[in-house]
């Protein structure tokens, strides 16, 4: 026997095949019921078809690249919101740091305008000096005293 004994699959093309789209608003209600597998549970929903027009457009293929553009920019501006605080306490630290800088810069310059004055006083006291030790060996080089011991 040349025969499969295994049928063929059926190829269904989905809710159109000859009784229309599903969520079709003009078909009116639509009556959804629900079983358990195993058991007596079961439930009964009338949409309506104001209802079915709206679960329609909630599922349309433009709502779900919406859904998925919306989600992506959620997650975008979500990642800049943690972000905020972080930056907020690199400010402070940052404040805090320049504030420090400025009170060092201005030590730093009174120190140095200290040292210049300082500076200045040894100068003068040391120009004195020498030029009170070059009056002194001046004065002590003329006098005969010091010409020699030898020399009268």
């Amino acid at each position: 026997m040349s025969r499969n004994p295994t049928p063929r699959p059926i190829r269904a093309s989905g809710a159109r095949d000859g009784h229309g789209r599903i969520l079709a608003p003009k078909a009116g209600a639509l009556y959804v019921h629900m079983h358990r597998e195993h058991g007596l549970a079961h439930r009964h929903y009338v949409l309506r078809a104001w209802q079915v027009r709206i679960l329609g457009t909630a599922l349309a293929r433009p709502m779900l690249v919406f859904y998925v553009a919306a989600i992506a920019l959620w997650g975008w501006m979500a990642q800049r919101a943690f972000r905020v605080p972080l930056l907020q306490n690199q400010i402070t630290e940052l404040t805090r740091d320049a504030k420090r800088l400025d009170t060092l810069t201005e030590r730093l310059t009174e120190l140095q305008a200290r040292y210049e004055q300082v500076q200045r006083m040894l100068s003068a006291a040391s120009a004195a000096r020498s030029a009170g030790s070059d009056s002194i060996r001046s004065r002590t080089d003329s006098t005969p005293a010091t010409r020699g011991i030898g020399g009268r």
